[in-house]
């Protein structure tokens, strides 16, 4: 039988009386193009119809299974932001520190409409980040951050289908800049795009 995330690790948290933000990634290990950070805060009062939906780390959704969750969390969330790291600051300080940027980001902004907010994160734990929960495979694990996965890959997804308009010789409709052997060889082929990450695929190509 198929499992999909809970809430068991924002229950504990909302019976204290804390708004719970789940965040997660994309992007970051791709090729090109920026790094989404999304982040969601649920309406505890929908818990119910939000487990129905069938909620799961954006990775085994179909794209449009994943279009049509984007509408329903955004529908319950009681927050939701997603939050890009442009090419320049990940080529200037890396993948790593651009990813702790982006979260610490999405987090300072649910503090402009709530208090204490109790982060729980897919894998990483941020230093700037007052109360937070790492979580192991966080995305399948719980709700909020395979929302946040979502709304993430959702939106980064389609900013590199619009790149790809402008740059058709790498693919990025397809592959939304991860380093297939496609892209690769368009990479040798073409060289880099001024949307590519110099300093990461220079191990690779």
């Amino acid at each position: 039988m198929k499992s999909f995330p809970d809430f068991k690790f924002e229950i504990p948290l909302w019976e204290k009386g804390l708004p719970v933000l789940g965040i997660d990634e994309a992007g970051r290990g791709a090729f090109a193009g920026p790094l989404a950070v999304g982040g969601v805060l649920f309406n505890q009062d929908f818990a119910c119809k939000i487990l129905q939906l069938g909620i799961n780390d954006s990775k085994l959704l179909s794209a449009k299974r994943r279009k049509s969750l984007y509408t329903e969390i955004k529908k319950y969330a009681r927050f939701s932001h997603v939050e890009f790291v442009p090419l320049e600051i990940i080529n200037e300080i890396g993948i790593g520190k651009a990813t702790f940027l982006g979260m610490e980001r999405v987090w300072k902004k649910s503090l402009e409409n709530f208090i204490n907010v109790h982060c729980l994160i897919d894998a990483f734990k941020i230093p700037s980040i007052s109360r937070q929960t790492a979580i192991i495979h966080g995305d399948r694990l719980s709700v909020s951050i395979a929302a946040a996965s979502i709304l993430a890959k959702v939106e980064r997804d389609k900013l590199m289908s619009n790149l790809a308009l402008e740059f058709p010789n790498y693919g990025f409709e397809a592959h939304k800049g991860y380093g297939t052997l496609f892209h690769r060889n368009a990479l040798k082929k073409f060289g880099p795009s001024i949307h590519h990450r110099t300093k990461f695929i220079s191990k690779y190509i």
